[in-house]
């Protein structure tokens, strides 16, 4: 399971593991999250990931998705080098990193 927490109003840290048994639960912090941030930008570091997998590359599109929805800009931050090239292979390593 993940967890996000906070430091600033601004910078969130995105730690733990995503799997198929709990991408809803997980979608839905993201997405209160998110709903918070409505017309702001947020990052989300993600070097607090402990494992990477297809499930975790379609949690982020989810989180850029339903960002660009309420009109917030959001950025993932210090990705891993695993999930970078699981990104990088499927083509969209453009997308998760700006």
């Amino acid at each position: 399971m993940i967890t996000i927490s906070s430091d600033s109003s601004s910078l969130y840290y995105l730690k733990g593991t995503i799997d198929h048994l709990e991408a809803e639960s997980c979608k839905d912090i993201l997405k209160s999250y998110l709903d918070a941030a409505a017309g702001k930008s947020i990052n989300i570091d993600l070097s607090g990931l402990e494992s990477v997998s297809s499930v975790t590359l379609s949690f982020l599109l989810y989180g850029l998705r339903s960002a660009k929805l309420i009109s917030c800009n959001l950025s993932y931050k210090n990705m891993p080098p695993s999930l970078f090239n699981m990104a990088r292979v499927s083509g969209i390593e453009s997308i998760l990193v700006k």
